[in-house]
């Protein structure tokens, strides 16, 4: 009989919580969090995008991803602009967030290898695997 201690999505946020404190602990000393380090990735990896598209990729609720690229914006990392249709903001990339991105990298890197090393190459890619079918239920 399934308890409340088992619940999958319970499991899956304290996990999601641990992992992101040590990403975080590891990419403190470029002053930002791997959430934003996350979608200042994407920026880099697929050019502008609008709000729409980013929250899309990023699957976060819009309200959500307008909080935090605020803060970003207020931070000089991205910049927004209308897009065709006034409706639309399109979010850039701005050249400070490009210089963050080049510190925060390799700091990223050592904690992905870190994670890596703690969950074993086989773990990590049935972990991934795992999560990937999840994220389709």
């Amino acid at each position: 009989m399934e308890t409340p201690v088992d619940c999958v999505c319970f499991r899956l946020r304290r996990a999601a919580r641990a992992a992101s404190r040590a990403y975080d602990e590891q990419l403190a000393p470029s002053g930002i969090r791997v959430t934003q380090f996350s979608l200042l990735s994407v920026l880099m990896e697929l050019g502008s995008l609008t709000v729409s598209e980013l929250a899309d990729v990023a699957v976060m609720e819009r309200t959500t991803l307008t909080r935090n690229l605020r803060v970003l914006e207020k931070q000089d990392l991205v910049s927004s602009k209308p897009g065709q249709d006034r409706r639309q903001r399109v979010v850039s990339l701005t050249k400070h967030g490009r210089a963050t991105l080049k510190i925060a990298t390799p700091l990223w890197r050592e904690a992905q290898k870190r994670m890596v090393d703690g969950l074993g190459a086989p773990r990590k890619q049935r972990l991934l695997r795992d999560l990937a079918f999840t994220a389709q239920l």
